[in-house]
């Protein structure tokens, strides 16, 4: 190999790795692991929401309730 291969091949493996060290490569990796975070969060609650256990709602109890705050009569009375 004559000396400005290997040059050569010293500047490809330096071009070859990545610049984790400077501030604009650093707030990329934050920016983009941020984003995945909240992607996360936003599929893991979608997820509970779909199969999870189904919770009572005030929807749900809309006949139930009363201008007074009491208690409906039973549907009998």
């Amino acid at each position: 190999m004559s000396a400005s291969e290997i040059a050569d091949n010293k500047w490809e493996l330096e071009a070859s790795r990545p610049p984790v060290k400077s501030l604009g490569a650093i707030a990329q990796i934050a920016v983009v692991g941020s984003f995945a975070l909240i992607f996360g969060w936003i599929l893991t609650f979608s997820l509970m929401g779909i199969f999870g256990s189904k919770k009572e709602s005030l929807a749900d109890r809309y006949g139930e309730m009363t201008a007074d705050g009491k208690a409906a009569p039973a549907a009998g009375e």
